[in-house]
This record gives structure tokens, sequence and C-alpha cells, in this order.
């Protein structure tokens, strides 16, 4: 059985939060492994919310939980694009670079 699946089925049966911390006493991980980095997802990515008390598979959080993650994770997201957007005005313009289209376009212009 994968570490992952281990971990879902730890989640699972204990049926309420589940501090990070106990996940990587018992499975020997990381704290970092819990959770999505560099564009990989985390060992709990697939079947578990993450909060201030730790981690909770999704088929036992309430209602509010699930929202209050959800909330928290897209309010992050667009931060994140608000971010990107920001620091993408501040940049210096930069040249752009002459496409295979338009150096055709420029030939049938000055044929």
């Amino acid at each position: 059985m994968s570490i992952s699946s281990q971990v879902d089925a730890f989640l699972l049966s204990r049926q309420g939060w589940v501090s990070a911390s106990v996940l990587c006493e018992k499975f020997y991980l990381h704290p970092r492994e819990l959770r999505a980095s560099e564009g990989k997802p985390g060992i709990c990515s697939n079947f578990a919310i993450s909060g201030n008390a730790g981690f909770r598979h999704i088929n036992c959080c309430t209602d509010a939980e699930w929202e209050a993650f959800r909330e928290r994770l897209t309010a992050h997201g667009l931060a994140e694009i608000d971010r990107v957007t920001t620091l993408q005005s501040k940049r210096p313009q930069q040249p752009t670079q002459p496409t295979h289209e338009d150096y055709q376009q420029s030939l049938l212009f000055n044929a």
C-alpha cells in the first residue's frame, strides 16, 4: 500500500482533525510532503482539507469546514493572480520578438 493510501486510510479512520506533526511522526514524513509544492500535489492533496488544526479527510469534514477551506484557497489563488499582475506591470517593457507571421506580413507589404 502506498504512503498516500496509508495516510488516506488513517485520516478516514480518525474522522477528525489530525495535526501535521502526528502524520509526520506516524508515517516518517517531512511536513512539506503533506502539501502541494512546486506544482506537484502533496500526499494529502487528493483526499484531505487542511487548516490550523491540521488535516481532515474530505469525507469527514462538515459543510462549514469545506466552505472555509474552499474560500481560503480561492482567496489565496486570486491574491496570487493579483500579485503576478502587479509585478508584471512593474517590469520594464520588453521588446517583443517578431513572429514568423510578422515576417510574412512585412514581405507582403514591402514587395
